[in-house]
């Protein structure tokens, strides 16, 4: 129509196109399609990650009850502190240094891009390198002091966990690269309960040594499993097809 706005004229398209993929969806879901059925539980997982990790900063900034939890942890796990344990968790919380996760990310993505299994590798890459990249950024903006009983120096801000972060979103696509490749919900379970536990761990070492707060971790975890959820919503909407192959057609195009 004539003097019509141009959104207006493209409204009834769009809320078309809409329609038909909100019925191609039901249709996916009630046919049980496995791809379908994957995405929409990476989607719930994304949605409450969000959720918790925006939970975590509103009570960072306003100072609730796990503010306090924090310096009273912290406090008591000083206080209680074992000297072993306090060198077992400085060789743990390796696990999630950067330098380390690095190596071991670069080595495993390597030897997937020689065996052609190119999104597997840009998976892998991807989770930790934004993981680090976004939670360094996270820290600048938060801008939240280090613990004060600390049994190791750190001169970077200290919400959210890059240590964590960084484990979480590295382990948590590990964890469905090695689930895919051993078929069986048996064993799928262990590989994701293996690094569930690693996650854990790391955060805790973050924790004895004084290095984080409870919120730090808590927040570093969901950020870094929220991180990691989006790059495998993008890694199953690729559909399993070489990149090589994706940049041929666009080229084409």
């Amino acid at each position: 129509m004539q003097g019509m706005p141009v959104f207006a004229q493209r409204t009834p398209h769009v809320s078309g196109r809409s329609a038909a993929i909100a019925r191609r969806y039901g249709v996916a879901l009630q046919n049980r399609d496995p791809r379908t059925l994957v995405l929409t539980t990476l989607v719930l997982a994304l949605v409450g990650e969000v959720a918790a990790f925006a939970h975590l900063v509103e009570d960072y900034l306003t100072g609730d009850p796990i503010v306090r939890w924090d310096v009273r942890l912290a406090t008591w796990l000083h206080v209680h502190a074992a000297a072993p344990l306090v060198r077992l968790f400085e060789v743990v919380t390796y696990a999630g240094n950067a330098v380390v996760l690095g190596v071991l990310v670069l080595t495993a993505a390597f030897v997937l891009v020689r065996r052609r299994r190119l999104n597997d590798a840009a998976l892998l890459l991807v989770a930790f390198g934004g993981a680090e990249v976004l939670n360094g950024l996270l820290k600048l903006v938060f801008h939240r002091p280090r613990p004060e009983l600390a049994f190791v120096q750190l001169d970077t801000y200290s919400f959210p966990s890059g240590h964590a972060a960084a484990s979480a979103a590295t382990f948590a696509a590990a964890a469905w690269l090695i689930g895919r490749a051993w078929p069986g919900w048996r064993r799928r379970l262990v590989v994701g309960l293996v690094a569930l536990a690693a996650i854990c761990v790391v955060g805790f070492s973050r924790l004895y040594l004084g290095a984080h707060y409870l919120s730090d971790v808590l927040a570093g975890i969901t950020f870094g499993l929220g991180w990691a959820t989006l790059c495998l919503i993008a890694y199953v909407l690729l559909d399993d097809r070489p990149l090589t192959e994706l940049l041929a057609k666009r080229r084409a195009a």
